[in-house]
Order: C-alpha cells, then sequence, then structure tokens
C-alpha cells in the first residue's frame, strides 16, 4: 500500500508580526494551502506548563489560553505558525510557498514532510473548544452532538483553514466585544461581517439575536468556508434571508453591527465604506490591529464614540459606535 505524505513549511513572525495576516491569505489563494495551525501544544506540554490545574476534556477557559500561550511563548521565544499541504500536488505546491516566502526579511521558514497515516488525529489533537464567555463557545465541528444546531451557545467551526477559527487573538476579541453587548443590539436586527473569512462573527451574531447577516470577502475561497460553517451551524430555515457577495460587487447598505476583523491599512482605505455602513447607534468593531496601531486607528475613526479597546497578545480590537 502506498504511503502518503503530507508536508509543513513552519514560519516563525516573532520579528515581522504584520506579515502574518497577508502571508496567510497568499498561502491560501495562491498555493493552495490545505490548513493554517496558529498555536499548538501537545497535552503533555500542556500539563507540564498547567501541573495540578491540567484539563481533561472539555471547554478550555479564556485565562488558561492566555496562561498557556504567554509560558510557551516565554519558554521558546518565537511565535511560530504552520502551514499544512496534503491534498493534490502537496509537495509541489509546499516547495512553492517556500521559496516564495524563505526571502522575507525577518522571517525564519522551515520545511518538513511527515507520513500521512495518522493525520487526522494528529490534526484534531491540537484544537479544543474554546470559551468566549460563559454565554458563547467555539467548537471545533468533530465535538458536536446530537441536535447541536439548536445549541445557540456555541459555533461550531472547521478549524485550520486560515479564515478566522477563534484561536486568534483578532477573532477571539470581536467575539468578546459581541457578547459584551449582546444586549444592546435588536433581535432581528442586521449585520455586516466585512472581510468575513470563515464567517464566525456573522454566525455568531444569528445564534446570539437571530440576524440577518451580510458577508463581505475579497477572497472567494472565504466565502466558500463562510458557506461551510453556516450549513454547519444552521438548520436549513435559519440559512435564509443570508447573503454572501464579494468585495467588487458590495455596495453598503445600513446595519445594526458591523465587524471589520482585517489589517491597519485595509481599515484605513476602507474607512469610508464602514462609515457608510452605519446608521445612528449602530456598532462598529475593528481588529486586525497591532498594539501600536490602535491610537492611530480611533484617530482615523474620531467621528465614532470609542466604547472600549480589548487587547489580548500583540492584538488589539476597538467597539465603537456612531451616534
Amino acid at each position: 500500500m502506498e504511503i502518503k505524505n503530507f508536508n509543513i513549511v513552519v514560519i516563525d513572525f516573532s520579528k515581522n508580526v504584520e506579515l502574518e495576516e497577508g502571508i496567510k491569505s497568499l498561502a491560501i489563494t495562491e498555493f493552495s494551502c490545505d490548513g493554517i495551525e496558529d498555536f499548538s501544544l501537545d497535552e503533555p506540554t500542556v500539563d507540564s506548563i498547567l501541573g495540578e490545574r491540567a484539563y481533561s476534556g472539555g471547554d478550555v477557559p479564556e485565562s488558561v489560553i492566555d496562561e498557556v500561550s504567554e509560558r510557551a511563548n516565554a519558554q521558546t521565544n518565537d511565535y511560530k505558525v504552520k502551514f499544512y499541504f496534503f491534498t493534490d500536488n502537496c509537495e509541489e505546491n509546499a516547495k512553492d510557498f517556500y521559496e516564495a516566502v524563505k526571502e522575507v526579511e525577518g522571517l525564519s521558514v522551515e520545511m518538513a514532510q511527515e507520513e500521512y497515516s495518522d493525520w487526522n488525529d494528529e490534526w484534531r489533537k491540537h484544537y479544543r473548544p474554546i470559551e468566549v464567555s460563559s454565554r458563547m463557545t467555539v467548537i471545533p465541528e468533530w465535538f458536536k452532538e446530537e441536535g447541536y444546531k439548536e445549541n445557540d451557545n456555541a459555533v461550531y467551526i472547521y478549524p485550520g483553514m486560515g479564515f478566522g477559527t477563534g484561536e486568534h487573538e483578532t477573532t477571539f476579541l470581536c467575539l468578546k466585544h459581541l457578547d459584551n453587548i449582546r444586549d444592546e443590539l435588536p433581535e432581528e436586527g442586521t449585520c455586516l461581517d466585512f472581510g468575513c473569512g470563515s464567517g464566525i462573527l456573522g454566525i455568531g451574531t444569528i445564534k446570539m439575536k437571530n440576524m440577518l447577516v451580510e458577508f463581505c470577502d475579497i477572497d472567494p475561497a472565504a466565502l466558500d468556508n463562510c458557506v461551510q460553517n453556516l450549513e454547519l451551524n444552521l438548520v436549513e430555515s435559519r440559512l435564509n434571508g443570508h447573503r454572501l457577495v464579494i468585495r467588487n460587487r458590495f455596495t453598503p447598505k445600513k446595519y445594526d453591527i458591523v465587524f471589520a476583523n482585517i489589517l491597519e491599512h485595509v481599515l484605513k482605505t476602507e474607512k469610508e465604506v464602514l462609515l457608510d455602513s452605519l446608521k445612528p447607534g449602530s456598532f462598529l468593531i475593528l481588529s486586525g490591529i497591532l498594539n501600536e496601531q490602535v491610537d492611530g486607528i480611533l484617530e482615523e475613526y474620531s467621528s465614532l464614540e470609542n466604547i472600549s479597546v480589548l487587547s489580548k497578545g500583540d492584538w488589539s480590537a476597538i467597539l465603537m459606535k456612531k451616534n
């Protein structure tokens, strides 16, 4: 029997973190990357860090994730992201991607190949449910239970696709803001998930407040992943009325809440579109922002009320309101 292999390109972004999101997009759109792993530790390492407080399954509280991440990073002094290639032409795609990024200044890049036989177990063991709050959990799809689509306190996701899965700080912080204002949002209101990626933020508003969501992205592959996650989370009757649109065909309307989890320069170039999408009393959540970029974005959007800024690691997310 033929033994298949999968290929991994490992990039250390610790010296140039602002390149991370752009290179992730490049990996998927140009080099057919099959999965991206932002942060992972095997169970023995986690148990070693937590000692007697080690978890044996179930939801992982935010405070524990923060502690493990910080202590692991302190021990390794790096910020490595793994890019997986395991479908057709995986070896060629991995090599092409490696060649494209290895000369980028400030990045450390490695490539490896491993046997495919235990791929599912190897892939899945790094992902556990992540508790955003007592009212919201992000759950990998293989943890779903009977009747799971009726659970409006959980967003189910196909991890590893690189489009926002709850592991990355920017997505997590947006969900925290959403949970914090959920009681101020109208039932059956409207939402724009701009740069939607996986659709996790828009899906969260559907689960919480039964909102109608417009999902917009520049990348057709992201919209495909968004459709996957919509179908994973919602019964057929709740799929009606939502809209997916590619960026060059998007015309803004007025929404009760707008998400833009993208990058600083895009938040600036798309400012007028985002502002035009707000009506009086609506909320805007901006992320994809490094901590040192917060003041610049606040100045750029100074016409709005700054409600709060949440930070996690190197990243921040801003909650604003149009008065």
